[in-house]
């Protein structure tokens, strides 16, 4: 099980998500409503390449993320 804020996932049950099968799903979530805590989870349990291709490859409903991610990555 990964440590992120349950809250994140309010839409689904937390309990059966499976850090490994789901694991696009869990980074995509922190990196749209996560926190600095959440970040750092997921960079260690995932790595900043994998997040780093999964930010490249979300749509978000706002503005600020991406490009807050951009400047965060460098892309």
């Amino acid at each position: 099980m990964i440590k992120v804020n349950k809250r994140l996932f309010w839409d689904i049950k937390f309990k059966d998500l499976n850090y490994k099968k789901h694991a696009d799903f869990i980074i995509k979530r922190v990196l749209q409503y996560g926190n600095e805590k959440d970040y750092k989870i997921i960079k260690e349990k995932y790595g900043i390449k994998r997040i780093k291709k999964v930010a490249q490859n979300t749509s978000y409903s706002d503005k600020k993320t991406p490009n807050f991610w951009k400047f965060i990555f460098n892309l």
